[in-house]
């Protein structure tokens, strides 16, 4: 694209998500990043990528504010340092232009950037667990019930970290219902919908 373009997609668990969001990127032309955030913040923190994919998207548990600091403010690791670490690694990745970020709280940690479009890409529960049971092979229920402690970490993720509601629709400027549209017309939506937000960028 000739104009800047962030894009940040949330996205129900099980939804196509990450697929619908690898295609609007390459029909953009911009880069995609999902998983590679992980390799990004490797890189600025020396941690190991697997540690990180360990906690991403995870929000802080007992632990992450064990101990206190000198004037009364908790330190902050585990889940409360991975988040400052992703926030740079966000902020490092939309300052080197056009992108598609998946998760992670994009949309609010980019909150301040003028050329940002936030997305949610949602669908049926039905839609949902028949593509987790059939991607994975399992069985439904089993497919039920990863994507409900999937739904509920990204939500305690997102909640926490953010002054915002996961999946709320005034948390984002567009929601899709993939399931009601399909991969094919749902990437032909948000195209249209960021050809037109693109056209009021200064």
């Amino acid at each position: 694209m000739e104009k800047k373009i962030i894009i940040s997609l949330g996205r129900q668990y099980g939804s196509g998500g990450r697929e619908l969001g690898k295609m609007v990127a390459e029909k953009l032309g911009i880069a995609y990043y999902d998983r590679e955030i992980m390799h990004e913040m490797a890189k600025q923190s020396g941690m190991a990528v697997d540690y990180l994919e360990t906690n991403d998207e995870q929000a802080p548990g007992l632990f992450d504010y064990a101990t206190v600091g000198r004037y009364g403010m908790p330190h902050l690791f585990g889940s409360s340092q991975n988040f400052v670490m992703l926030s740079d690694a966000i902020k490092q990745i939309a300052a080197k232009g056009s992108c598609l970020i998946v998760g992670r709280t994009a949309d609010y940690i980019l909150r301040e950037e003028p050329h940002l479009v936030k997305i949610f890409v949602h669908a049926s529960r039905r839609y949902r667990i028949l593509r987790v049971a059939r991607r994975l092979k399992i069985d439904p229920q089993e497919a039920d019930n990863l994507i409900s402690r999937n739904d509920k970490e990204r939500a305690r993720f997102y909640d926490f970290f953010t002054d915002k509601t996961w999946g709320q629709a005034d948390s984002y400027d567009l929601c899709v219902d993939i399931s009601k549209l399909g991969i094919e017309d749902a990437c032909r939506i948000i195209l249209d919908y960021v050809n037109i937000r693109c056209d009021k960028f200064e």
